[in-house]
């Protein structure tokens, strides 16, 4: 008799969720920041709830890997 075993795509296989970040106490999510015509490039930015982009000292966006 063939044995199954538990598939890759079972949820319930999988480890818990990870946790949103948060910058300053407000949560933030990835987007794609283009700032090409700026001289900033394209990286991943955070930002936050309300829609806002989360800056940083320099005026630029933060980086979602940086928080």
């Amino acid at each position: 008799m063939l044995k199954t075993s538990k598939s890759k795509n079972d949820p319930t296989a999988r480890g818990p969720t990870q946790q949103g970040k948060t910058f300053e106490g407000k949560k933030v999510k990835p987007v794609l920041y283009v700032g090409s015509a700026v001289g900033h490039g394209r990286y991943i930015a955070a930002q936050d709830e309300s829609g806002k982009l989360v800056l940083g000292a320099d005026g630029r966006p933060v980086a979602y890997r940086d928080i």
